[in-house]
């Protein structure tokens, strides 16, 4: 049996600008006290090139001097200034006389009549601490230089670097309740940058939708077999919140319900390093496990939730003095046991919106919808309560204007309010459904109901599409209905426009001469079969065109790689050309209506 009662484990991949913000995160940790019962466990990535990763045991030399001891929260009116260097674990770095760190403090508080003698950490490469230390390069030829530096440089990809530590944490810190707190850059659906590490020799400089619900599930697993529960996955991360989140981590490749952690917390919107108050949230924990560990099984899975609505509350109240600064926040808590009951609904829902798209009307009554209803992340993704909110009331009010129900309008707005049903947050009344609790601070996220869907104005770049069809949740046929949206709704070209709509119904259609229809070809080919739209989608081939150039993209998160809010053709040409030159499958132009109703 698990020996402690609970493990909060802390990934902090801030290899990025966030390295100096994180440090006081950090501290945080250890400001928060201890108890002999809870074990607290922190990876730490820094920035700078040559330093490697940290791993901690907080507060572990306050444990070991008190060992049955607890201290939650430190004095408040001791000034002391806590650091985090003695709880560094150290596996065989040396000292400058080549003695390990790790014994010279084992000799020194053995004098104390303290025994010292923690998890020996293991990153899967070799340290580069230990690889500088005692290596001369002097003298040394090119070859063996060569050979110094690939061997220092060696670091795990963020996908096998947060595997290791999950693993070293079920292993070396048995526990009956996990928690995980993830912090970093990059977006994990739509783009796969999340955790993006420049530094790693690893061909996976970031992690995926798809690696990390596997390497989660891999955890849980593990922590199962011990008979333990993960209750809690966290990220503080922008826009994460999300149901292709949930539906990753709770299904396998079968559809099948495998379930990962129970709850998950996240941000629909922007998560800045500062906003949540790691302190008190490791406080309420140590706080509340004398009381949890007392109680039957049933009773204590809901004084959990409970624990865990109360963090959700303090990490919005501590968000709110984000506003000083004119930002706004959203922070929201859910029961991945209940994903389950969307997917279905929404698989009739995106089954209806692909029909839709084929009636000029009901497509207007998408667009407005989508622009009416609030989005995240310069407009990559929306919250999909509120697109349904908006359009269910769109199609009731087309069928008060109409006198009439006509079909499908009425099918999809009848859709739309069994998700809303479904997506009703909790509160202190009833809490027992998918949200548990979502709320937001300030203005710019009034509108957010808590899980987001991804939803792009126009295709993304890169051949996206094919990978997001990939993802557990296409179950629910939402990428079908993307793709023919991203089609459907995409404005015809000036040329086609023109044709449609002549300024004057008596003048003829003005022709290309042969010279012009050639430069049009040219500049066309250039920019997209060769250039950087040279992408699956973009081009409608099923794969991209070979020695093409990509999009660049900020590995920061900083940029995105989502199409513009206006749907607009990259090839200037006719619509018969553009198919024939550029593989583009022909869609309707539907010119026949531009009014709403």
């Amino acid at each position: 049996m698990p020996d402690k009662e609970w493990t909060l484990m802390f990934y902090f991949a801030s290899d990025n600008p966030l390295t100096p913000s994180v440090v006081s995160q950090l501290k945080a940790l250890k400001q928060a006290g201890f108890r002999p019962d809870v074990n607290v466990v922190a990876h730490f990535d820094p920035q700078a090139e040559d330093t490697p990763s940290h791993i901690f045991d907080v507060n572990l030399i306050n444990k070991l001097h008190s060992p049955l001891e607890s201290e939650d929260g430190f004095e408040p009116n001791d000034p002391y200034v806590r650091t985090l260097m003695e709880d560094k674990l150290w596996s065989d770095e040396k000292d400058r006389n080549g003695q390990k760190i790790r014994d010279q403090l084992k000799i020194a508080l053995a004098e104390k009549n303290i025994a010292y003698d923690p998890p020996i950490p293991s990153n899967g490469v070799e340290n580069s601490t230990e690889a500088l230390a005692g290596f001369d390069t002097r003298g040394t030829d090119r070859s063996e230089k060569q050979r110094f530096k690939e061997r220092k440089f060696q670091e795990p990809g963020p996908k096998e670097s947060l595997s290791t530590f999950l693993k070293f944490c079920s292993e070396k810190y048995t526990a009956k309740h996990y928690m995980l707190f993830i912090l970093g850059h990059g977006m994990v659906v739509g783009n796969d940058i999340f955790l993006f590490d420049e530094h790693v020799e690893s061909d996976e400089q970031s992690l995926s939708l798809i690696g990390l619900g596997e390497v989660l599930n891999g955890f849980a697993q593990a922590v199962r077999n011990q008979g333990a529960e993960f209750e809690l996955v966290s990220f503080h991360s922008c826009s994460v919140s999300s149901v292709e989140l949930a539906h990753e981590l709770q299904f396998d490749q079968r559809g099948q319900f495998r379930g990962t952690a129970n709850y998950v917390l996240a941000s629909q919107g922007p998560a800045f390093v500062g906003s949540w108050p790691y302190r008190e949230i490791v406080i309420r924990v140590l706080n509340d496990v004398e009381r949890l560990k007392n109680l039957d099984k049933e009773a204590r899975a809901i004084e959990i939730k409970k624990m865990l609505v109360k963090i959700h509350k303090y990490i919005l109240h501590n968000s709110s003095d984000f506003l000083l600064a004119g930002y706004s926040f959203q922070v929201t808590l859910c029961d991945l046991n209940k994903v389950s009951g969307v997917t279905a609904i929404l698989k009739n829902l995106s089954n209806e919106l692909v029909e839709g798209l084929d009636q000029p009307m009901m497509k207007n009554l998408i667009l407005l919808a989508h622009w009416q209803s609030i989005s995240f992340w310069r407009e990559i993704y929306t919250d999909l309560y509120d697109f349904c909110f908006c359009l269910r009331n769109l199609c009731d009010e087309f069928g008060k204007i109409t006198g009439e129900k006509i079909g499908l309008i009425d099918a999809i707005g009848t859709t739309c309010g069994e998700i809303l049903a479904l997506l009703v947050a909790g509160d202190h009344v009833d809490d027992d459904m998918l949200i548990v609790r979502t709320d937001f601070a300030g203005p710019a996220y009034q509108y957010s109901h808590g899980l987001s869907v991804y939803f792009p104005w126009s295709a993304p770049s890169r051949g996206f599409m094919s990978q997001y069809e990939q993802y557990r949740f296409s179950a629910t046929s939402w990428h079908t209905f993307l793709e023919k949206y991203f089609v459907a709704t995409k404005r015809a070209t000036r040329q086609d426009e023109d044709i449609a709509f002549p300024m004057k119904a008596d003048l003829p259609a003005r022709t290309m001469s042969s010279a012009e229809e050639l430069q049009e070809d040219i500049v066309s080919i250039c920019f997209n079969n060769e250039g950087p739209l040279n992408s699956s989608f973009a081009l409608g081939n099923p794969e991209p065109l070979a020695g093409g150039k990509v999009d660049v993209r900020d590995p920061m998160g900083d940029s995105c790689n989502c199409g513009s809010i206006k749907n607009y053709p990259y090839d200037t040409r006719r619509l018969k050309q553009r198919a024939k030159e550029a593989a583009e499958p022909a869609f309707p132009i539907g010119f026949k209506t531009f009014n709403l109703f």
